[in-house]
């Protein structure tokens, strides 16, 4: 008997030591790729001789980006950490001059719905911004554009463990910006003194991640 305890005693801690998904003291490790589809509405203002004339476009959009993520588990049923999202921006009405790139960085809580051995069901939250650079170089027309601003996204997703450290996640997420024009240049001249402008946009994200989690209780 005091042999099978002492086993017991030894084997269990090995046992529950991945009981759950996430733990708390877990640190979380993810990166993947993600598409998105957006609307998108452009508020524009011209000033000509003292008066403002705005004119709304609206257009959509698609988005591919690398979304890197880190989180810490502040409880069994709780992470907060950190998005990193570099990508690609294409307007629909792009031609193959543009030349386009986005990036986000946001806060980002995580609810741990259900929380099992090798599942996991998931809500979370972006909290942070994300800025915009166009580049189109069509000869005579050459555009570059400069937006920044708040960015806020909602989403839901799962995750499979694929062993004690590995597992495979997949989110969908709505996500939205409000970015105002920084800095606009035409051909090689800046046009903020007549052109102001906002950039609404606001779509779903699905993202695919290979994740890494280690630690917790």
């Amino acid at each position: 008997m005091r042999v099978l305890s002492a086993l017991l005693i030894g084997i269990l801690p090995t046992l529950t030591a991945f009981a759950q998904y996430n733990q708390k003291g877990m640190v979380h490790l993810a990166i993947g790729g993600a598409i998105g589809g957006h609307g998108t509405v452009l508020d524009q203002r011209f000033t000509i001789f003292g008066l403002t004339i705005s004119n709304t476009e609206t257009d959509a959009a698609a988005t591919t980006t690398v979304p890197i993520e880190l989180g810490f588990a502040l409880g069994n049923k709780f992470t907060l950490g950190a998005l990193i999202e570099p990508g690609r921006y294409v307007p629909d009405t792009a031609n193959s001059d543009q030349n386009n790139s986005l990036a986000v960085v946001a806060i980002q809580p995580r609810f741990y719905l259900v929380n099992k051995d090798r599942f996991a069901w998931t809500a979370s939250a972006q909290l942070g911004a994300a800025a915009l650079h166009i580049q189109d170089d069509t000869p005579g027309e050459k555009v570059d554009e400069r937006y920044s601003g708040p960015a806020f996204g909602l989403g839901s997703g799962v995750a499979f463990g694929l062993g004690d450290h590995v597992g495979l996640e997949f989110h969908v997420r709505y996500f939205a910006t409000n970015l105002e024009l920084r800095a606009r240049e035409f051909n090689d001249h800046s046009t903020m003194d007549f052109y102001k402008a906002t950039l609404h946009t606001g779509g779903v994200v699905a993202q695919l991640s290979l994740a890494f989690r280690f630690g917790g209780s």
